[in-house]
This record gives structure tokens, sequence and C-alpha cells, in this order.
């Protein structure tokens, strides 16, 4: 037996490679996700990005604020939770009926609605339109009623109804529930930390405040840029047999297709200036800008996952989108981690956008939390400093400051942001 073994040695260790073989191939034939990489990985080296983000991923709500039975209203705060996902996956069951108008025009009873007792409210950063509530939500309501939406309120006492608020004229509108799963709403739990907040109406403007000083962590994250070359042949790439050219101009690389687009490309701050004249007959409705502006973000091939519409301006035809981290926005005076898409009437449309994105979380060492005052706090900072009148609207945010040892990574500090003379600021700096 010994010696036909050492004979056929050779045959036998064929055969168990080739058994082997099969067994392998089997497996992945049959679960061949585990053998594959994530997509997402290529996303910036790629000339062209797989994203999972849909369009009502980027439109999301950006705020979940909880109010108890007492009239209590905290913020839900989550490092390990995406609270505003859950709530999305369970809208997406529901089944919304009839859609009728509660109220215009009386602050009171919108503020009323803002602060409804024992209800889950989820809030935009700016108006939405009822197309992208649809489409973020999986719905149908009444779009030529519901013209725009900032604030969705959940009432949690059984009513079976939503109320969709929008903060331009006091608009509610009441949504009938036909089908609905209450009991999956976020609560209160183990990993969800609440943050004491409260509404009013400052200036006519709907805010959301900090009735008390509260702490949030400061936040390092690993800083991911995009190659201009993908990004300069994504957007100015066609089907025409046009040849893209480019020359330096000081700090600053300029490309043009030789038609109606051209791409500044600023190596001092990494920000990217895009212009096309597509031409008065092109020119894309206001209110389909939001899916053009998505779809040309996919185009542009900046990763998404953490991109979130943030603000309209200029009659509806400017979008401004930010990074979000945690629920809260990133900001900072160079544009980092966000874009800026803009179509005008006449035909010319023009993107401002930053080539540098934060992508994985970083650890920090020691205390990181940062303590911001309340809310009155600030504004009387801010009145005593006599800028007050200046100021539109406030909102609590994180700085983008780049380590000085490191260019790949950012650190993120919690701070007041103030809307001066149109634009967000670092509230500490108007105290300076």
């Amino acid at each position: 037996m010994i010696k036909k073994l050492k004979s056929n040695w050779l045959t036998i260790a064929l055969t168990l490679v080739v058994l082997i073989s099969f067994i392998l191939s089997g497996i992945i034939w049959t679960n061949p996700f585990q053998y594959e990489r994530p997509h997402r990985e290529n996303s910036t080296s790629s000339s062209q990005q797989f994203t999972t983000q849909s369009m009502g991923d980027v439109y999301l709500p950006t705020t979940i604020v909880r109010t108890g039975k007492d009239g209590q209203q905290n913020l839900l705060y989550s490092q390990r939770a995406n609270l505003i996902n859950d709530v999305q996956r369970n809208l997406c069951d529901w089944k919304l009926g009839r859609t009728s108008e509660v109220k215009t025009n009386n602050s009171d009873v919108y503020l009323s609605y803002l602060r409804n007792r024992h209800s889950l409210m989820l809030s935009y950063p700016d108006n939405v339109t009822g197309e992208v509530f649809n489409e973020t939500f999986d719905q149908s309501i009444d779009t030529n009623r519901v013209k725009g939406i900032n604030h969705i309120v959940i009432p949690l006492n059984g009513t079976h109804e939503i109320y969709l608020l929008r903060d331009y004229h006091y608009e509610v509108y009441r949504v009938r529930v036909n089908k609905g799963d209450f009991a999956k709403l976020p609560k209160i739990g183990r990993h969800v930390r609440p943050i004491p907040v409260d509404h009013k109406i400052i200036k006519g403007n709907a805010m959301m405040v900090y009735p008390h000083g509260f702490t949030l962590p400061k936040l390092a994250y690993q800083v991911s840029d995009q190659r201009i070359n993908n990004l300069s042949t994504n957007l100015l790439s066609t089907n025409r047999h046009t040849s893209v050219t480019s020359h330096e101009d000081s700090d600053k690389t300029v490309y043009t297709d030789g038609t109606n687009r051209h791409l500044i490309y600023d190596h001092t701050n990494g920000t990217v200036d895009y212009e096309n004249d597509i031409g008065n007959s092109n020119v894309v409705a206001t209110g389909q800008l939001y899916a053009h502006f998505y779809n040309i973000l996919v185009k542009t091939g900046m990763p998404l996952d953490n991109i979130r519409f943030d603000q309209a301006k200029d009659h509806n035809r400017t979008f401004i989108y930010r990074t979000y981290v945690e629920g809260f926005p990133i900001i900072n005076t160079d544009g980092y981690g966000g874009a800026k898409l803009q179509a005008s009437q006449s035909g010319v449309e023009r993107y401002w956008m930053s080539l540098y994105t934060v992508q994985v979380p970083l650890p920090l060492s020691g205390d990181q939390d940062v303590k911001l005052p309340s809310t009155t706090s600030v504004l009387n900072e801010l009145h005593a400093s006599n800028q007050f009148k200046d100021i539109t609207d406030l909102r609590v945010g994180y700085l983008w400051k780049g380590n000085s040892q490191d260019s790949k990574v950012v650190k993120l500090v919690p701070t007041y942001f103030v809307k001066y003379h149109h634009r967000w600021v670092d509230y500490t700096e108007l105290l300076k």
C-alpha cells in the first residue's frame, strides 16, 4: 500500500488540488459577495464614480428632535446610530394619503406646531419641494398643494397623521397616514444623547435654539482629495469630438474643451470653478434643479456619502451642498468638503467645488469635548458687539481646521455659526 502511494503521489496530489479548486469555486459562485471589494473604495481614483447615495439620500433632513408630553424638546444626537436613516427606512414603508391645509400666515400657530407635544420632528437645513419629499420617502403627496417643506412633524399620540411645515408664510399641512408603524421610530435610547433645544421665531425666521450650555466632541478625519484630472474629464467630456486643452496661469490651471466650457483649478486651496454656457433653450426649470444638480454631483465623481443639501438662494437657482458629520454641517471659508452649483436663467451654469472631503474618522486622545454656551448667551454677546442687526440666522456646526503637521488630517471643532451678510461665519469672528 505504501509503495503504491509513493509511486502515485503525483496523481493523488493533482486530484486533491482539483477537488479543492472545485470546492472553492462552488463557495464563490454561491456567495460571491464575500470575495468582492467594496465599490466605494475606488471612488476618488476612477474617472467614473459608483455611488450608493440616491437623490433622496443627498436631500435627507439633517436634524431630528423629539418633543415629550411635557413639551420638553431634545435634539437626538448619536455618534453610533444614524437616526435620520432609520426614520427614512421606516417612512418608506408607510402609505400617506390625503393632504389638506391647516393654517398659513400665523406665526403663533406655526410655532405651536414646531413645538408639537409628544412628537418627532425632522428638519431640513433649507426648504425642499414636495417632489423631493416624495423621492426621499417613496411617497406621492399632492405636490400641487405642498410647494415646499422645512419640517416633518410626526405626532406619537396615535392620531395617524403627520404635518408638513414650510417656514415661508408659516404654512402648515396635514397628511393622513393610511398605513404606518409608529413603534419603529427612534427613541432616546442607549446610543442616543438628548440635547435640550427649543424653537423660536427670531426676526421672522424659525430657528432651533439651545436654552442651556452643552457639549459636543472635537472630531478628526482623514482628508481625501479627488484627482483634478478625473474631475476635469468628468465635467468636460462629451460625445462630441472635442479635445480638452490646458494651460498654466500663475497658481491656476485652466482647462477648456474649445466650445463653451472651461474649468479653472486653483492649486493653492484645491478648489474648482467650472462654467458651461448651455444656451437659453436648455435652461433647467427651477423645480427640476434638485434632480439636475444631484446628477451633476454624481457626474463629478465627488464622494457623496456625507454630502447633504444645505441651502438654496438666488431665487432657488443656486444650491449649496455641505459635508455633514453626526448631524452637523462642516463650514469653512474655503468651501472644503462642499459644492455650490448655479444655473442662471440666461443659460450659464457654474459649479464651485472643493477637491477635499473628509472620509475616515480618526481617534483623538484625551478629553476632546467642547462646551458651547446657550444660544441666549451667544446672542447677548453679539448684541454687545453691535453686530446683531446684520445677523439673519444662527446654527451649530463644525469648523474645519487644518492640521499643520499633517495635511491629510483635519480637526473639526464645534461652534456656533451666524449668517452675516448672507454668509455663514464663526460667531467668535464677529466678537474680535
